[in-house]
């Protein structure tokens, strides 16, 4: 970076005092001497603020402290980066020059990426350090048993402009007031509300009630009305919640024992969601969302009497988890944006925002502490960025970068009708993938060349039971109606991981890496497979059958899947055959890689799920916010891993597509298409933008030096290399 100095600064264990470490290029003297406290200077800024700070003049800023000792006196410009271990603060890296500096988003996003590899050494000596004094007190364990506590001090005054940033869920930025989602504290619901009496305590809980359910059914109207009637049955739960006689008879006893009626419900609820917490059954603890979403509503009307609670539409909802639920609310309620801090951008809940056009970061650490309701937030979905405070010139920036998408959405609707085309007259065709009936319109909208990956969960996910198949054949009529060619790629029912069912009779593992998943559970329940597929034969209706097999691993899963779908279809009779059967195999595990070539020779496509490739093979969880960052798309492993599936697709004479959210970066698609696949499959409303950005690229330099750019072994690297290769002589 051309500095002259780099400084470490670390937190103490008790987090009472911010220690100067280690330096190159102050004096050496200074180290373990030089301390401040919390919010005192600029690195103290840095880290109790949990932000990068970049000054061309120290001495001129307001909150430079000066210590002699350092003999820092001849540098003027100053870099600062916290360095933080699970959302908590460890200290600082700091880098200084002599002469002022305007220091650059890429170097600041280059010392962010040092300070999260450097942070894991720091915690690692800490820890050796820590058992090798085991005899003389334990220090650093102890503070490890704090991190579950909170770590943002209320009482701090609110900071302008303060960036919080987490994983990038879905495009787009909005600027609104929030709407916090979530209970108040229980301590803060008891205080300054006195008791009524039994009787008016259960009749404002009773009108609570009433006042909730006629939320909800509005909700799913509009759910209906905006979206389908499959995102109106997510909320089925819900009203069964309300109508819970054992639920309303807890809490009126809890009134009947002096409680308060907000105090009373978040008792009763809260009794339900521990109860829940402590079954191993993966779906079951997915309800606890709904306990907390219906707690929050009922406590809502309960302080704010005759209020239908806060109003979401054009708003900025913040919240801890992205619940599909949440989504569809949305949605349906006109808000402009979300926040959560949970989930990672490939969870079930930031997919369903992205197709619904929902700008959205999650994975926000301590969000929900930091916000309170009516405060102007700015969400930058595209960056990963939430400001909270935002100064008059930060508001003014938003604008500028608003009009600037605007205009740009105005010159992708150009490239609607036209094909998918490098400057160098290189095509291929992009598809759509589709979680939800809505985005069959969008797609047709924006001249995809077909559905490269329908996601067939969601009518699962909504229903207590399962959907039957007439209803089935309804659903999956609607992309036989909107890509009349049927050149639809239907997945097959890939339960797992995020995605939970109601009916108890199927257990799948929460955890991905568990296993027990997808196409796994379906082999053990082959009438949900035989309805399924039966269902795709009546919605094609005599046109093709194009059917994928969700994290396929061994040749033998296919065998099997086959011999269950030629029996389906023969037990339809008619003209239904398994000669109108075209079937995938999704390459989505390492292992699918290696057989890659004898899976080619067994099926008639290939699909490469790159949203579950990168999760399996660099072992991180898209569900977990804290390993988001080693997600990277241009990872050498992932590159080289999708260049040999093409390659063995290609040498049996069958077509390859890549259907995660990768085809959505135009570096990458642009790899993707020098490297020979056939076709890629991204997001319906991201199709337009992908064309304009391929039509300025040119992949002829990159297929000359592919070798060498997959010979890289560092992902940031190949990002720059691709940069450079795609980019040169595109005019």
């Amino acid at each position: 970076m051309g500095t002259q100095v780099c400084s470490i600064y670390l937190l103490d264990p008790d987090r009472t005092a911010l220690r100067l470490t280690a330096s190159r290029g102050l004096d050496r003297a200074a180290l373990g001497k030089v301390t401040l406290g919390p919010g005192e200077g600029l690195t103290g800024t840095v880290v109790q603020e949990m932000r990068s700070l970049a000054v061309e003049d120290a001495s001129a800023h307001p909150g430079f402290r000066y210590f002699p000792e350092t003999k820092e006196e001849s540098y003027k410009s100053y870099l600062g980066v916290p360095l933080a271990m699970r959302n908590r603060p460890v200290g600082a890296i700091v880098v200084q020059t002599a002469d002022e500096r305007n220091y650059s988003q890429t170097e600041i996003d280059s010392l962010t990426t040092i300070a999260a590899q450097l942070v894991g050494v720091v915690e690692n000596a800490r820890l050796i350090e820590s058992l090798d004094r085991a005899d003389e007190g334990s220090e650093f364990l102890e503070e490890v048993r704090r991190w579950g506590l909170p770590t943002v001090d209320l009482t701090e005054p609110a900071t302008p402009d303060l960036e919080l940033m987490g994983s990038p869920a879905s495009p787009g930025v909005a600027m609104a007031e929030a709407v916090v989602r979530g209970t108040p504290d229980v301590d803060l619901l008891d205080a300054d509300h006195d008791y009524q009496g039994e009787e008016a305590e259960i009749a404002r809980f009773r009108d609570a009630l009433a006042l909730t359910e006629r939320d909800i059914v509005k909700i799913q109207r509009a759910a209906e009305r905006e979206t389908d009637e499959e995102h109106a049955l997510i909320f089925s739960s819900h009203v069964l919640l309300l109508n819970d006689p054992v639920l309303i008879k807890r809490i009126e006893a809890n009134i009947a024992d002096g409680q308060i009626a907000p105090v009373a419900v978040y008792h009763g609820l809260e009794e339900f969601e521990k109860r829940l917490l402590a079954v191993e059954d993966p779906y079951i603890r997915e309800r606890v969302e709904d306990i907390r979403d219906l707690r929050s509503r009922l406590v809502g009307h309960l302080l704010q009497p005759g209020d239908r609670g806060p109003q979401l539409k054009d708003r900025i909802v913040v919240a801890a988890g992205i619940p599909p639920s949440l989504v569809v609310e949305l949605k349906a309620e006109g808000a402009r944006g979300l926040v959560t801090e949970r989930g990672g951008a490939t969870s079930h809940g930031a997919l369903l925002a992205r197709s619904m056009g929902i700008p959205a970061v999650t994975g926000v650490p301590n969000l929900v502490a930091r916000v309170a309701g009516g405060e102007i937030v700015i969400v930058d979905g595209d960056a990963g960025r939430v400001v909270l405070h935002p100064s008059d010139s930060a508001q003014v920036a938003f604008h500028e970068k608003a009009q600037a998408l605007a205009k740009l959405e105005t010159e992708y609707l150009q490239y609607r009708g036209r094909p998918a085309e490098t400057s160098d007259g290189v095509r291929v065709a992009l598809k759509a993938n589709i979680g939800v009936a809505a985005d069959l319109d969008i797609a047709r909208e924006n001249s995809a060349d077909g559905v490269g990956l329908y996601r067939t969960e969601f009518p699962f996910l909504v229903r207590e039971h399962f959907p039957t198949r007439e209803e089935q054949v309804r659903i999956y009529s609607r992309a036989y109606e909107a890509f009349p060619d049927g050149d639809i790629n239907f997945r097959l029912l890939d339960l797992g991981a995020d995605k939970f069912i109601r009916d108890a009779s199927i257990q799948v593992d929460r955890d991905p890496f568990a296993g027990y998943r997808s196409i796994r559970v379906l082999l053990d329940h082959p009438q949900v497979l035989r309805d399924q597929v039966q269902a795709f034969a009546l919605a094609a209706n005599g046109k093709p059958i194009r059917v994928l097999i969700p994290l396929v691993s061994v040749l033998d899963e296919v065998t099997r899947v086959r011999e269950l779908i030629e029996d389906a279809l023969r037990a339809l009779g008619g003209s239904y055959s398994e000669s109108e059967l075209k079937l995938g195999a999704m390459i989505e595990l390492p292992a699918a890689v290696e057989i890659s070539r004898a899976l080619a020779k067994e099926i008639d496509f290939l699909s490469i799920g790159t949203n579950d490739l990168i999760q399996y093979a660099l072992a991180s969880d898209r569900e977990n916010s804290r390993v988001s960052a080693h997600d990277d798309s241009f990872h050498p492993a992932i590159l080289n891993m999708i260049r040999r599936t093409v390659e063995a697709a290609h040498a049996e004479g069958k077509t390859v597509g890549v259907c995660g959210e990768i085809a959505n970066d135009p570096l990458l698609a642009g790899a993707l298409i020098a490297m020979g696949v056939d076709s890629l499959s991204l997001t319906p409303s991201a199709i337009p933008a992908l064309k304009l950005k391929l039509s300025s690229i040119r992949i002829d330099r990159l297929r000359g030096e592919f070798d060498e750019v997959l010979a890289i072994g560092d992902a940031q690297t190949i990002e720059k290399r691709l940069g450079e290769l795609l980019r040169d002589g595109a005019g």
